[in-house]
């Protein structure tokens, strides 16, 4: 009998559309810290050098654990990870997306993800997210002179 957590698997945001004549890409299924598991399309997740390692290292099917990732920043950077997985994709939409991607995250998320970022191996995903922090403490600053 499966567990309610191996049927609980969530499907971040961003959808990716395939023309008539491509093939459904292959997922990989990644656990977070919390126990979420996330569908996530192999494009995406091996942006991950740390995923790619993983995935590398283990069978096909296999759930890989992401244990110093909790569900809730997993989400978001599988987001991050899909968007910036779609071809072409110009620098400015990059930028465009990475400016919304952060408005609405608080200084301590934009931490996890940071984080996350550093763990992963997600290089891009780490400049972006310490230089937002760099924004944040700059307004910070700038309040409390």
């Amino acid at each position: 009998m499966a567990s309610s957590q191996e049927n609980d698997v969530k499907k971040p945001e961003t959808t990716i559309t395939l023309k008539d004549d491509e093939k459904p890409e292959t997922t990989i299924t990644l656990k977070s810290s919390d126990g979420e598991v996330f569908e996530v399309p192999e494009s995406a997740a091996l942006l991950s050098y740390t995923i790619k390692i993983m995935v590398e290292d283990c069978r096909a099917g296999d759930v890989i654990s992401l244990e110093q990732v909790d569900g809730k920043t997993l989400s978001w950077v599988i987001t991050y990870l899909k968007k910036h997985a779609i071809d072409p994709f110009s620098e400015k939409d990059k930028d465009e997306f990475d400016t919304e991607f952060f408005s609405d995250k608080e200084f301590t998320s934009v931490v996890d993800i940071i984080n996350a970022a550093n763990y992963l191996n997600i290089k891009e995903l780490l400049h972006t997210s310490t230089r937002k922090i760099a924004d944040l403490m700059a307004i910070r600053w700038n309040r409390a002179m």
